[in-house]
């Protein structure tokens, strides 16, 4: 069947398809990088599906864009790219926050002698510490529980007023600034969780090096593994109530960055 022909059937125009489908190009970008969007879990289909959902509830808040019903091929495929960078950018700075966990767990796997114990992630087919990939889910559970994916496809829809279709990247002092402050916040935030459990660590050890230092008969080393591993693991046990509340604020702080980045104050 002629594709003009089922459109006509349908009752669209051809400019309405395509800003449809520029619409699904900016959500696309933002499954791609986003927290929990991007996670391979479930079936692709379902997320398919979702995304062309989302496309229907969005496409009346969206203003045509300004190459509409022209039919030129290089103007909507350029367009259509420059919505799925936009998407890609606003979902990889919200992403940026869990990275930072990841980040602290694996410098609080080395510390406690974990570095090698690694399990396979299924939903991102690589493998992964298993301190990080545990306070990874742990802040993704919290990141979905606070209602984080609500804000991001509330983010993408509020965009569209910040960046109509096919009004080009956002301006770039502002992309910029909002990618190396979240860079930033993000080596602030994995030294900020991993540094309690990093300083104790470190002393842990330079006092068992002089405890051998002093006694060589002592075997520090097989002492240093274990102690450092309980050592470790209260501090996040009592750590845990304020790590979840410096989560909360920073993925406060990084949405902030998200939604600096295409010209929101």
């Amino acid at each position: 069947m002629d594709p003009l022909a089922l459109i006509d059937f349908l009752g669209f125009s051809v400019g309405e398809v395509e800003r449809a489908l520029l619409i699904l190009a900016r959500l696309s970008g933002l499954f791609l990088s986003a927290p929990f969007f991007s996670r391979a879990a479930g079936p692709s289909r379902i997320k398919a599906a979702l995304l062309l959902a989302l496309t229907v509830v969005i496409f009346p808040l969206v203003a045509p864009w300004s190459g509409e019903n022209k039919s030129h091929v290089p103007a909507m495929f350029a367009a259509a790219i420059t919505e799925t960078i936009i998407g890609a950018t606003m979902g990889m700075l919200v992403h940026w926050v869990l990275v930072a966990v990841q980040v602290a767990g694996n410098v609080i796997g080395f510390q406690m002698g974990l570095s090698m114990a690694m399990v396979m992630d299924p939903t991102s087919g690589i493998q992964e510490g298993v301190l990080s990939n545990l306070l990874y889910l742990t802040v993704l559970v919290l990141f979905i529980t606070v209602g984080g994916h609500f804000l991001l496809l509330e983010a993408v829809t509020r965009s569209f007023q910040a960046i109509p279709l096919g009004g080009g990247l956002p301006h770039a002092g502002n992309a910029l600034e909002s990618a190396l402050k979240a860079l930033a916040a993000m080596f602030n935030l994995a030294l900020l969780i991993s540094a309690p459990i990093l300083v104790a660590t470190t002393l842990l050890y330079i006092g068992l090096g002089l405890i051998n230092r002093a006694s060589p008969q002592i075997q520090v080393f097989f002492l240093s593994m274990p102690m450092a591993q309980m050592m470790g693991f209260i501090i996040m046990g009592l750590t845990m109530a304020l790590f979840g509340s410096v989560m909360l604020r920073e993925i406060d702080t990084f949405f902030t960055f998200a939604f600096h980045s295409i010209g929101f104050k």
